[in-house]
C-alpha cells in the first residue's frame, strides 16, 4: 500500500499555517472592537457614576448624622481629586475626627464637578434656592487650604457650611447645586452629559437630577429616574 506523505503545513487538528493565521487574526480584530467600544461605554457612563458615587457618600453622611446624633462631614476636594467623609465626633476639637469613607473622583478631563457647564444657565427647580456648591480653602485638617467644598449634616439631618474654622464656628444652614458633568469635545466648557445633586440646607434632603438636552421644555432639569430623593 503506498503511504500517504505528512503534511507539514497541517497541525493535527486540521488546521493549515495560514488558516491558523487568519483565526487569530480574526480574534485579535475582534477582541480590539470590543475593547475600544467597551472603554466609549464605561467613558459615557462615568457622569452617571460619579453623581452616584458622591450622592452615596452624601446620604451616608446625613443617615449617619441622624443615627449617631452627632455631625457628619462630607469634603469634595478639588486639590486631590477626592470625596471624603468624616465624623467630627464633637465639634469641641477637630482632633478627634475620624475618616469613615474615602472615594477618588474621575479625572477633571472626563467629568468636572467644580462648575456649572456654560450652556445651562440656572439650577434644577428644587422647593426652593440651592445655590451652586462652593470650592474655597478648607479649614479643616487634613485638607488644610486645599480646594474643597464641605458639606456637614447636623445631628438633626439639616445640612451646614464649614463654618469659620476646624470645630465648626459660625456655620449657617446652606443648601448646595454640585454640577457633574462631561466636557463635550473641542468645546471642554459645555457638556455631552450633564447630571447634579442638590442638598436642601434646612432639611438635608439630598436628590439627583438629568439635565435633558433636547427637551423644549422651559427647565431642562428632571428628577433623576436612578435614584429618586433621598431622605425625603
Amino acid at each position: 500500500m503506498k503511504k500517504e506523505p505528512f503534511n507539514k503545513k497541517r497541525f493535527d487538528g486540521g488546521f493549515s499555517m495560514p488558516e491558523l493565521l487568519v483565526v487569530l487574526t480574526i480574534i485579535g480584530v475582534m477582541g480590539a472592537v470590543a475593547i475600544f467600544y467597551a472603554t466609549a461605554h464605561k467613558k459615557l457612563y462615568q457622569p452617571d457614576d460619579q453623581a452616584l458615587q458622591i450622592a452615596d457618600i452624601l446620604q451616608e453622611g446625613r443617615q449617619r448624622a441622624l443615627t449617631q446624633r452627632r455631625p457628619m462631614r462630607v469634603e469634595i476636594n478639588l486639590t486631590n481629586n477626592t470625596a471624603k467623609l468624616y465624623d467630627e465626633i464633637t465639634t469641641a476639637t477637630s482632633n478627634d475626627d475620624v475618616l469613615i469613607k474615602a472615594m477618588t473622583l474621575f479625572a477633571s478631563t472626563n467629568v468636572k464637578v467644580d462648575s456649572r457647564p456654560a450652556e445651562i444657565g440656572y439650577n434644577p427647580p428644587e422647593s426652593m434656592p440651592v445655590p451652586n456648591a462652593v470650592f474655597k480653602p478648607s479649614v479643616y485638617p487634613p485638607s488644610i487650604s486645599q480646594n474643597v467644598c464641605t458639606i456637614r449634616f447636623l445631628a438633626n439631618g439639616s445640612a451646614v457650611d464649614a463654618g469659620t474654622n476646624a470645630t465648626g464656628t459660625g456655620a449657617v444652614p446652606t443648601g448646595i447645586t454640585l454640577h457633574i458633568w462631561q466636557p463635550t469635545k473641542g468645546t471642554p466648557t459645555q457638556s455631552d452629559i450633564a447630571r447634579s445633586i442638590t442638598v436642601l440646607g434646612a432639611t438635608g434632603v439630598i436628590r439627583m437630577w438629568e439635565f435633558n438636552h433636547p427637551s423644549t421644555a422651559s427647565n431642562k432639569w428632571q428628577d433623576s429616574r436612578r435614584s429618586g430623593t433621598y431622605g425625603g
